[in-house]
């Protein structure tokens, strides 16, 4: 109905008018986020210049998902996914607002910069299985795939253009414009979900406890679920370590600059901008299976040539090519969760996905960065890469 009116296959689902409010205020919100993230590490950067303290942000940024997802999947499926929208967004809201005052005061020192990017992404933490299952359950069965390469899209546009407008704006202003932007991103959010922001009582039968063991059945119970917790947890383990050898790698042992390093990180955002307009049409004639095997060789690919490679036009092709990888797989998966898992346990079973995905991406940082500081980044990237393409190798049918 919508394709013959509509040239790309994956906008249909911004027809539906619940969708299409919901994609708005979550790209709006993605690029607050993202031009928050690089004010953030411009700030702390000059307050320390020590590689450990602004390794610390990373690990803050992503500690609140491996802890806080799975809890907040329960409370979402219990207490109403409405509600903790509202509350984890008011959270984010307040925490940036925060950051904005601690700014314009002169407030912030590394430590504040620390505790308070953990509590930002504690909130989006609480949210985000909550709002995963809250997209999917407002489109139609046949949407919900091409519903989940755009939410792909709205976070990839702004991961691509939000660090560029948040430098900028560092640069030319300093922090506090960009911390009170991101404060009022999550205006939208707060807005749609306003009438849900009263607790009341659970009507789902049983203690926290019998939900938990609803979880751990579900889980037994579902062979193909617990199949894409173990392909989550390797591969982006090993594709992370990309990641954690491109900033390195250029600064390190090519001796480029931080302008060139921030250019080949874009690359991967684009790549992933490209690999979301891509899915809808590839996802129609491609099964699934061999896109995830492709996600992986290339992927491994990219790792492969990135100890050869010398020049920034080169370095930013090989990150085009590792960002549409890794968002597809992303993409896959996300699709799967939402097609696949009944909407009463989805919040939970998003939550889990995304312990295992956060999880597996921290130990792939430090894996990669200990084997890169023993062995080189030739050698580690090289090892990871043929571990990564064992990933592509065609599995039985289950």
């Amino acid at each position: 109905m919508f394709e013959s009116r509509i040239a790309w296959r994956g906008l249909p689902p911004l027809a539906v008018p619940a969708y299409r409010k919901l994609w708005i205020v979550s790209a709006l919100s993605h690029f607050g986020t993202w031009m928050h993230n690089t004010a953030a590490a411009a700030q702390l950067a000059l307050f320390s210049p020590s590689p450990l303290v602004n390794a610390l942000l990373l690990a803050a940024a992503t500690l609140p998902a491996v802890v806080l997802s799975f809890p907040a999947g329960v409370l979402a499926d219990r207490v109403g996914r409405g509600t903790v929208l509202f509350w984890a967004n008011a959270t984010g809201a307040l925490v940036a607002a925060l950051f904005a005052v601690l700014g314009l005061c002169g407030g912030l020192g590394p430590v504040v910069i620390l505790v308070l990017t953990f509590a930002l992404n504690a909130g989006w933490a609480a949210g985000y299985p909550a709002w995963n299952a809250e997209v999917s359950s407002v489109l139609p069965a046949d949407l919900v795939k091409d519903g989940s390469a755009l939410n792909s899209l709205s976070f990839n546009l702004a991961r691509t253009l939000g660090p560029a407008a948040g430098g900028f704006a560092f640069g030319a202003v300093g922090g506090f414009p960009v911390y009170l932007a991101n404060a009022l991103s999550f205006a939208g959010f707060l807005l749609c979900f306003r009438k849900a922001r009263t607790v009341v009582a659970s009507d789902v039968a049983g203690s926290w406890r019998d939900s938990l063991r609803e979880t751990t059945a579900f889980l037994r119970a579902t062979p193909r679920y617990r199949e894409l917790l173990v392909r989550a947890a390797t591969f982006f383990s090993l594709a992370q370590a990309m990641s954690a050898l491109v900033p390195v790698y250029v600064l390190t042992v090519r001796h480029l600059s931080a302008g060139d390093l921030g250019f080949v990180l874009a690359a991967f955002g684009i790549g992933a901008v490209c690999s979301a307009v891509a899915y809808p049409n590839l996802r129609r004639y491609v099964p699934e299976r061999v896109l995830r095997s492709a996600c992986a060789l290339f992927a491994a690919l990219a790792l492969t040539a990135l100890p050869l490679l010398g020049s920034v036009p080169a370095l930013f092709a090989t990150g085009l090519v590792f960002g549409a990888a890794q968002a597809s797989m992303v993409t896959v998966n996300n699709g799967f969760l939402q097609t696949t898992v009944a909407l009463s346990l989805r919040s939970r079973a998003v939550a889990l996905y995304t312990v295992v995905l956060y999880g597996a991406q921290t130990i792939g940082a430090v894996t990669a960065g200990a084997l890169s500081t023993w062995w080189g980044v030739g050698p580690a990237a090289w090892t990871i890469a043929a571990l990564l393409a064992a990933c592509a190798l065609p599995r039985r049918a289950s």
